[in-house]
């Protein structure tokens, strides 16, 4: 019988969370002045977030499946979707409790040039995509603990056909660096060759970049946008907040 009386009340308490408000959820989890939301909706198998701010950036709409079974250890997990103007992408992500832990799955994210802040060069299209997936990335009190993934980019294709030459694809990899979530990209073609750094933090990210090209009507572009040149290369360095980025 106390088996049997166990077995109903476990179903019943499974039962209760699957069926569990996504906003209840939510406000156990900080509310909307830790999380940064104007509003949720649905429960927590499947329930939708709108007006997220992610560091300052504004998300239009957030789509997300919890784990039930998470909340019983105390943590936030689930599959999410985005949907935005501007920035598109799913995966799945775990938060503990006190926001100290963060897991995130296999990733998948599509963003504009506007939207990341890397549309300085003179002829880029703002609307040009950037392709980013994250096969893991581990977070422990701020510090990067393990990251794997890639990024790439077709924008200065497009760019280099406007002077009449061959572009590069640009492509990168994520690591974590001395706690830090880092991505290395380069791309190469003849006359080209270009290679840098992003470094991320928590309000925003520092970049580094350096230009090697034979194209005398690039170079002027480069001088445009601010670059230095240091002997046969073009360089620059900067700090962007994520906040500053134009919304979706």
């Amino acid at each position: 019988m106390a088996g049997r009386l166990l077995l109903v009340a476990g179903l019943l308490l499974i039962w209760l969370i699957v069926l569990m408000p996504l906003k209840l959820v939510a406000l156990a989890a900080g509310g909307s002045e830790t999380l940064g939301y104007r509003d949720v909706f649905g429960t927590v198998w499947q329930g939708r977030v709108y007006g997220l701010r992610v560091n300052g950036v504004p998300v239009r709409e957030l789509e997300v499946a919890t784990d039930p079974l998470a909340l019983l250890t105390g943590r936030l997990g689930g599959s999410w979707r985005v949907n935005d103007a501007s920035l598109r992408g799913a995966g799945r992500a775990r938060l503990s409790g006190n926001g100290n832990s963060l897991d995130l799955g296999p990733t998948q994210l599509v963003a504009t040039l506007d939207r990341l802040g890397l549309d300085r060069l003179p002829g880029l299209d703002p609307a040009e995509r950037v392709f980013i997936r994250l096969d893991g990335l581990v977070v422990r009190d701020g510090l990067c603990v393990s990251a794997s993934g890639t990024a790439r980019s077709g924008a200065l294709i497009a760019l280099a056909r406007l002077y009449g030459h061959d572009g590069p694809t640009v492509t990168g990899t994520f690591a974590c660096d001395e706690g830090r979530l880092v991505l290395d990209w380069a791309g190469e073609a003849e006359g080209l060759a270009l290679r840098g750094r992003v470094g991320f933090r928590a309000g925003g990210y520092d970049w580094t970049a350096r230009i090697e090209t034979a194209w005398p009507e690039l170079a002027d572009s480069l001088a445009l946008a601010g670059l230095e040149r240091d002997g046969d290369a073009w360089q620059a360095a900067g700090r962007q907040a994520y906040a500053d980025q134009n919304a979706g």
